[in-house]
């Protein structure tokens, strides 16, 4: 890692953040390639170019000449992965052990907030073998189909950090999605304070769950007009009060209800007050403090937004392979979130503050593509006989 220079400054240059996101992925994501061009590290290089620069594995490898062919690597890479979904859970537990490789001991022990939600990648085709495979959700990007995953990810000093990563079958059930990720998150010792779902996790099932835990929990309540929740908009302040769901299989749960009345005044072209109705456990607060605590759940969708920009793209039908670099995106951003954490901050008079335009996600990225070019020589210039050119020039003229 970095080191102080005579001139008293630490400077992290592109070949130390390489080597930080290297080390973590050749110690706890073993694949078995063995190539003598094609090796493991030289695999995982391209594949953080690729992230980095949201292009394809054939892409980059075209532009490398010194690294082996694009064919060569995809079938390393299809040769070492999982075959069958039901195998998919060596390969979870790697990326769940490098997610949480730079967790210090001071973030295992501290009682913080944790939000959980899936997130799904647009996927257009038929599945690899299994049905499985492909989850369906409303239309997005002219499509249906989706490769879905979930994460649940902590909430540390403002700083967010994914800790575990799942893949989403279409039969799971939301219980079944939060047995999988509790299992993962009790591993860790993880104390948590609050835990934020959204309204896909409105159900008597997971509430059940969650009260069996003892986790304390904020849930968004899914309202109809004039019925269910909605019946319970009225007044004209905030309250709290007891709620029955219903369901004709599972029967009725009494549940606490957090009713916050906000006044938009004029904000997001809205001139009237609007309902906001929480289903919550062992949180003790006003309404409204549910209501701000609750929007501290909307940094995972901007961190799904910064996967998306460090995950490098495929079109193969292979889900493990899609996984694989979805994963991999996770751990460039807890990486970046680790070394904003070390070498990004000022001192004030409070502490250290995380100054947000010293290190970006972006700079981040342009650092990681240099290092691995410098390593593997990209290509500089394009080689066309020159007869075809010759001829190419001459039809242009006569024409």
């Amino acid at each position: 890692m970095p080191t102080r220079k005579a001139d008293g400054l630490i400077t992290l240059d592109s070949e130390e953040v390489l080597d930080f996101c290297l080390g973590l992925l050749l110690k706890h994501v073993r694949l078995s390639i063995n190539g003598k061009k094609c090796t493991l590290e030289n695999v995982f290089e391209l594949i953080l170019k690729a992230s980095a620069g949201q292009t394809s594995m054939n892409d980059v490898c075209d532009d490398t000449p010194g690294a082996a062919s694009g064919v060569a690597v995809m079938a390393a890479l299809h040769q070492a992965l999982p075959e069958k979904l039901n195998q998919m859970w060596r390969l979870e537990a790697r990326l769940n052990n490098v997610l949480v490789a730079n967790l210090t001991s001071k973030m295992r022990r501290v009682r913080c907030d944790v939000a959980i939600d899936l997130v799904l990648v647009p996927y257009h085709g038929e599945p690899k073998q299994d049905d499985n495979e492909v989850r369906r959700s409303q239309a997005r990007e002219g499509t249906t189909h989706f490769h879905c995953y979930a994460t649940a990810y902590m909430i540390y000093k403002d700083q967010r950090v994914t800790l575990a990563l799942t893949f989403v079958r279409k039969d799971d059930t939301m219980p079944a999605i939060l047995r999988r990720l509790f299992k993962r998150l009790d591993a860790l010792n993880l104390q948590v304070k609050k835990l934020y779902l959204d309204k896909g996790f409105y159900s008597i099932a997971v509430i059940r769950l969650l009260k069996e835990r003892g986790t304390p929990f904020i849930i968004p309540a899914i309202s109809r007009k004039n019925c269910g929740v909605a019946k319970l908009f009225v007044g004209r302040a905030s309250y709290t009060t007891r709620y029955s769901m219903r369901n004709q299989m599972l029967g009725s749960e009494k549940v606490d209800v957090a009713l916050a009345r906000k006044y938009s005044k004029g904000r997001y072209r809205r001139q009237r007050s609007k309902w906001f109705a929480y289903v919550t456990y062992r949180v003790r607060t006003h309404p409204l403090q549910i209501f701000q605590f609750y929007r501290r759940r909307f940094g995972i969708e901007s961190s799904y937004r910064q996967m998306n920009r460090v995950r490098a793209r495929t079109s193969s039908t292979n889900p493990a392979l899609r996984f694989l670099y979805v994963g991999i995106a996770f751990l460039l951003i807890n990486a970046w979130v680790r070394l904003k954490q070390l070498y990004a901050c000022d001192l004030h008079r409070g502490g250290r503050r995380v100054n947000p335009r010293r290190l970006t996600l972006l700079r981040m990225m342009h650092l990681l593509m240099r290092a691995v070019e410098q390593r593997l020589k990209p290509l500089s210039a394009i080689r066309v006989p020159a007869a075809e050119v010759a001829g190419v020039i001459a039809g242009a003229g006569a024409k």
